[in-house]
């Protein structure tokens, strides 16, 4: 192997790095940004992830604990690290039918995680009436 080819293989790392950081921090800001906007009493902020050979999925839910269902839902799907969190209506409603609602695979597979996240954050707490 060349010394150009070596450099050709660091730099293809480097830039892929350095998307993969600006693909964190846009994740980190729209968490925040969810947790400022939706901070309120019986309210929890979850997400699920699903990886696919070919495409992935992040899911980030607001659940209302007190009518069990979500009043929120945001999805970043994709393959690249050009993909971006975007409102998901069709995923707002009752917790129970959530799945069905979900239009891809890797969807309905983070959200069932992030309701699974859901379950061992509410585990031995009560609802309130």
């Amino acid at each position: 192997m060349t010394w150009q080819a070596a450099a050709i293989m660091v730099g293809g790392f480097v830039v892929a790095g350095f998307f993969s950081y600006r693909q964190h921090l846009r994740y980190a800001r729209v968490i925040n940004q969810v947790a400022a906007e939706e901070n309120r009493a019986g309210v929890l902020l979850v997400t699920g992830r699903a990886k696919g050979w070919r495409r992935g999925a992040v899911v980030l839910l607001v659940v209302d604990r007190r009518q069990d269902s979500v009043t929120r839902a945001l999805a970043m799907e994709g393959a690249s690290v050009f993909a971006r969190f975007r409102e998901r209506p069709e995923l707002n409603g009752p917790l129970g039918t959530l799945a069905e609602r979900a239009r891809s695979k890797a969807v309905a597979k983070a959200a069932a995680e992030a309701l699974a996240m859901k379950s061992r954050l509410t585990a031995g707490h009560r609802t309130a009436a």
